[in-house]
């Protein structure tokens, strides 16, 4: 794979509007099986306590029906956490269904996305979720040319995006996570889609690396295991 991938070529305006999870935005929640996830492991709630409050993930963790709202997902986070995050860093944060979710939760957010039309996507999502548009940190452009700086934030979301970025252009970003950020790494998927082999369920230029229970060993060494399960990976620094 070549090192000139065109992250904001493949991830405009059009690809976003069909991409994964677009049926849970349309019935006004997000995802429940990896975004949602990510959101409670960053509050200290734990994956057996989202499936006992959301029944129909247990079945299907890609469940997407009308039964419940973003609301519900919001009241559920607030009612169990037993961490509050206070800066959050969300790499690859797509049409902002995350982003915007944390946000109502008063927590500040720097997304980052390449997609020349993020910004138009994220207020979108959240005018639709949240009946408003939010201030957040949108860095606009690729991870390994951003130089942002780990130590200012005390969590690190990846929700779908790892597999989505080239090993060359995020092993150097992980060490310097390792080497200067302290607060909770996490790392989610479907957990069926574990391990993802490049070109797996999608094109190589779209699931350029692979990602498995030997990169995740990598990332945990050293470090404070809070979840683990295939593809959900929470981890202290």
């Amino acid at each position: 794979m070549s090192s000139n991938l065109n992250y904001a070529g493949i991830y405009d305006a059009k690809f976003m509007k069909h991409a994964d999870g677009i049926m849970n935005l349309r019935n006004g929640h997000i995802k429940f099986g990896d975004a949602l996830a990510a959101v409670c492991y960053a509050h200290g709630i734990t994956y057996q306590q989202l499936i006992d409050r959301f029944p129909e993930v247990k079945l299907n963790e890609r469940y997407h029906g009308k039964q419940y709202t973003v609301q519900d997902q919001l009241d559920f986070v607030r009612a169990n956490a037993t961490r509050t995050p206070k800066n959050v860093l969300e790499i690859g944060s797509g049409r902002g269904e995350v982003t915007g979710f944390l946000r109502e939760l008063g927590i500040q957010v720097t997304s980052v996305e390449p997609g020349e039309a993020a910004k138009e996507l994220h207020d979108e999502s959240h005018r639709h979720l949240y009946g408003k548009t939010f201030d957040f940190n949108l860095i606009n452009g690729s991870l390994h040319t951003a130089n942002i700086d780990y130590s200012q934030f005390d969590t690190i979301l990846m929700v779908e995006s790892l597999e989505h970025i080239l090993a060359e252009h995020f092993d150097p970003e992980w060490d310097k996570i390792n080497n200067t950020f302290k607060g909770y790494f996490i790392a989610v998927n479907w957990k069926r889609y574990h391990p993802i082999a490049v070109g797996q369920y999608a094109a190589p230029s779209i699931h350029c690396r692979l990602v498995n229970d030997e990169l995740y060993d990598k990332f945990s060494e050293g470090h404070i295991t809070h979840y683990r399960d295939r593809s959900h990976l929470c981890i202290e620094l």
